[in-house]
């Protein structure tokens, strides 16, 4: 069989790239379709760094960060080999995707483009607000010949800008090389991960939340990730508010190994984010799968998706620390049982591992040869 080399240009790909889209669509697609020859163009990962054993096998491609410009490295490489490419998978709708796309397919008119939007409510807020916005939007779709979007309420709002027919392929979790334990008794503990403190995760909704309803259930707040140093202050402002907060709200720190992260999502009964924005949430895929039920805020685009229609959990306003509140104690009596934890983990594995997303999307890939 003649492989098509498929290649995923993202010049500013760090490491941590390596477990999310970027990093996982190249490798599945590489290792467990036999059509398929993948490779990851980047000039940011550090071949020496972290991750690269969740990737083993992909080609990476180190490229020169020429006059520090990523759209000038994208031109370079493009123009060395684009009539090798059969798919070039570019990531976000702007114009450095519309520029390389279309130098793309000037040299090899032949080969197709897969673009990954990756968009988020606040995008789309642009987009239904700014005519110029969509008039590039339209423009810049209408030359991809796949596109797609992370979920349906994403596609619901972006659709009509565009007369290209968008396909919704969600994210998925890092599959690990053994099966995850869920057979230990699950701690009453509400667990986040991620950047903390940022806008965008809305950390202090989150933990004014908690503090409003600590007196009425023995439930932990354990909260992994960065703290960005401007919620420093804000932390101690809260526990200064509400001393009972100590003792029952843990920060563990950044976790990188996913296996120990793995088993912190597996200690827990319930994942909460409460973004004010999020185009996936790829740790939500990665709870999910981890047996955790979920709390999301109306900010995480695939919210009905992770919560299978709110069967798994509940979904909250954003920035609406009462009804999170409420969602808190709620969860806090809740009936968990094994059954359900493995029902949850057996739903994430059939939706959200990058393994059966990857089978889909060579499917689209396939039917456009």
């Amino acid at each position: 069989m003649d492989k098509k080399r498929f290649v995923v240009l993202f010049p500013n790909c760090p490491n941590i790239g390596l477990l999310k889209d970027v990093g996982q669509i190249p490798y599945i697609l590489g290792k467990y379709h036999e059509n398929m020859r993948t490779e990851l163009v980047s000039r940011a990962i550090d071949t020496d760094g972290p991750n690269l054993d969740k990737v083993l096998g992909l080609d990476i491609i180190k490229i020169p960060y020429l006059f520090k410009n990523d759209m000038i490295a994208g031109v370079y490489y493009l123009l060395r080999h684009s009539k090798k490419i059969n798919w070039l998978n570019l990531y976000h709708c702007g114009r450095k995707t519309y520029y390389w796309a279309k130098l793309y397919k000037f040299l090899n008119p032949g080969g197709k483009v897969y673009l990954k939007l990756d968009l988020d409510f606040v995008s789309c807020d642009l987009y239904d607000k700014n005519l110029k916005a969509r008039r590039f939007f339209k423009k810049a779709t209408q030359i991809m010949d796949l596109v797609s979007v992370e979920s349906m309420a994403i596609f619901d709002r972006i659709q009509r800008y565009t007369d290209q027919k968008i396909q919704v392929i969600g994210n998925g979790y890092v599959n690990l090389d053994e099966e995850i334990d869920l057979s230990a008794p699950r701690d009453n503990i509400f667990i986040t991960v991620g950047r903390l403190g940022t806008r965008q995760k809305a950390t202090d909704v989150l933990l004014e939340a908690f503090a409003d309803t600590v007196d009425k259930h023995d439930w932990k707040l354990k909260l992994i990730g960065t703290i960005e140093p401007e919620f420093e202050p804000i932390i101690k402002e809260i526990f200064k508010k509400h001393p009972k907060l100590r003792g029952r709200v843990i920060f563990t720190g950044h976790i990188e190994d996913r296996r120990l992260l793995y088993s912190e999502y597996a200690k827990a009964k319930v994942f909460v984010l409460t973004s004010r924005w999020e185009s996936f949430g790829i740790v939500c895929a990665e709870a999910l799968a981890c047996g955790c039920r979920m709390i999301l805020s109306e900010g995480v685009a695939p919210m009905k998706e992770i919560t299978n229609n709110r069967k798994y959990g509940d979904i909250v306003p954003v920035n609406d620390i009462n009804a999170l509140s409420i969602a808190l104690l709620n969860a806090s009596v809740y009936q968990y049982s094994s059954k359900e934890v493995d029902e949850i983990a057996n739903y994430a594995k059939d939706r959200f591992s990058w393994i059966k997303i990857c089978e889909r999307l060579n499917g689209f890939l396939m039917n456009m040869d």
